[in-house]
């Protein structure tokens, strides 16, 4: 019996009520039955990433539909707008990956960048 109040205490909880038999005597800890612990308050990281998770996920579902529609107006532009868009796209590119060069980003960075350019240099092309 000791350790499980020791138990309790180093933990915050209470211990354990003890029971009285029907001669009056105390019953052991372990024959009492005991209620489902309260549940803890969430732990203020485990929110602040669920949050920033969710955040993230909403984000990427908003480009993704960015890219579809930029997708479809490409397509749907005449040979000679595909070929005026392509050109000044190339050029602000350009200046775009000057600006990224000049910052500490990580490779994940210039890997999605440059595949995000291919992809509508791509769509430009069709």
């Amino acid at each position: 019996m000791f350790r499980i109040n020791l138990l309790s205490r180093i933990l915050g909880a209470a211990a354990p009520p003890q029971a009285a038999n029907d001669a009056g005597n105390l019953a052991p800890a372990h024959a009492v039955p005991t209620a489902p612990a309260a549940p803890a308050s969430p732990d203020p990281l485990a929110t602040n990433l669920k949050t920033q998770g969710d955040a993230m996920v909403q984000y990427g579902a908003r480009l993704l539909v960015i890219r579809e529609l930029l997708g479809a107006l490409a397509a749907g532009l005449p040979p000679a707008a595909q070929a005026g868009v392509e050109r000044r796209f190339r050029v602000r590119v350009d200046q775009l990956l000057t600006l990224t060069d000049d910052r500490g980003l990580p490779a994940e960075f210039h890997d999605t960048l440059l595949a995000e350019i291919n992809y509508y240099l791509g769509e430009l092309k069709h």
